[in-house]
Formats: structure tokens, sequence, C-alpha cells
């Protein structure tokens, strides 16, 4: 090809390029020949996200207000209801009412009259090891108020076994013995059936009852006499 020829060949080129350059100019929907940064914009889709929100939250607002509504309904349909049983039932409720004061001064007419005889009831008293081997030591009674088998394991010499537990099998033992003499329960530290069976004994109509409270384990710790 010739040197001519190439010239004749670039101007045609070029002249294409520029006509070319020139209709993309002037044309809004011309190609691009470079490429632009592209811009992400959320604003309407978070526009309408908001919407949708507030749309939900008024659909709710409006089922709990329909809710509360029905409720409201269901409530005064009971409370009237309600209040016809009441007044089918008030004269009835005021006889009842009026039955039952009758039964109340009855009864305190009939506490009036009545000759009971009340009995003093003599509250056990506390006592430490000392004053409880000071007992031992003058032939008192002592009571252990645990069980049988605890007792078999090992108890203060000379005491009794009353199983608290089983006060009512050992009634009639109790009930023999003289009221007025002094009595010493016992069980061991951690327990307080030696409280009950006290207790139970005052009532019975004992006089003279002792709670030694540190028990076995405290008369074995001291060496003091055992079985």
């Amino acid at each position: 090809m010739s040197k001519k020829t190439l010239l004749q060949s670039g101007g045609i080129l070029l002249l294409g390029l520029l006509a070319g350059i020139f209709f993309n100019l002037s044309n809004p929907n011309g190609i691009k020949f470079f490429g632009e940064e592209k811009i992400v914009d959320y604003s309407k889709s978070d526009s309408l996200m908001i919407a949708l929100k507030l749309q939900d939250s008024l659909l709710r607002a409006a089922d709990s207000l329909k809710i509360l509504s029905d409720k409201r309904t269901d409530s005064l349909n009971q409370q009237k209801a309600k209040d016809s049983l009441f007044a089918i039932h008030k004269q009835d409720s005021i006889k009842k009412i009026q039955d039952s004061l009758k039964a109340v001064n009855q009864k305190q007419d009939s506490l009036k009259n009545s000759k009971e005889q009340v009995q003093d009831i003599a509250k056990p008293i506390d006592i430490r090891i000392d004053f409880a081997k000071a007992l031992f030591d003058k032939k008192y009674r002592f009571i252990d108020a645990r069980d049988a088998a605890d007792f078999q394991a090992g108890h203060i010499q000379s005491s009794m076994n009353i199983p608290y537990h089983e006060i009512e099998k050992y009634r009639d033992v109790l009930e023999g013995l003289p009221k007025d003499q002094v009595y010493v329960t016992y069980c061991s530290s951690s327990c307080d059936v030696s409280i009950d069976m006290a207790y139970a004994m005052a009532k019975m109509g004992f006089k003279k009852v002792y709670i030694f409270h540190g028990g076995w384990d405290e008369w074995k710790d001291a060496g003091y006499p055992v079985n």
C-alpha cells in the first residue's frame, strides 16, 4: 500500500472519529467513553421502609384497640351478669349473715355460762450442762426424746427413753409419772425434740420440766456417766 493511500485512509478514520465525537456530545443519550463512579442512593428505599413500618404500627394499634374494645364489652356483660346474680341472691346472703351472727352470739353466751376449769401450764426452763449435771447428781429423772435406735447406741446414764415421734404410744407411761417431780428432757445437740417433749409434758400437767439443750453430744464430750 502506498504512502498516499495510507494518508487517505487515516484521514477518513480521523474524520469518522471526529464526527462520532461531535454526534456523541450533541446527543444526551450518547455513548459514554469513560467510566463514571456509580453513586448508590438508598433515600427512597429508606423512606418507603419507614412508611411501611408506620403502616404496620398503625395496623397493630388498630388490632389492639379492637381487642381492648372486645374485652371491655365482655367485661361489661360479665358485670351485668354478676349484678343480676347479686340481686337474686342478695336476700339469701343477708339471711345467712344474720344466721351467722345469731350463731356467734349463742356461742358467746355458751362460753359465758359454761364453767370450764383452765389448767395453768408451767413453762419449761432451758438449762446448761452444769445445771444438768447437778440435777443428775441429785438423781432426778432424765428423759431421752430421741428415737429408740439412737438411745440404744448411747445415752445419759439411767435416763428413760420416750421418743417424741412416738409420744402417743408412750402417753400411758407419761401419765403414770408423778407430775410434781423434776424432769430433764434432752436429745442430741442438733435436734429440737427435747423442746417438743418438754412442752408436751407441760401441757399434760408436769410442773418442773427442764430442757438440756446440749443433749447427748455435749454430755458425752464432757465425759459424764453414760450407758
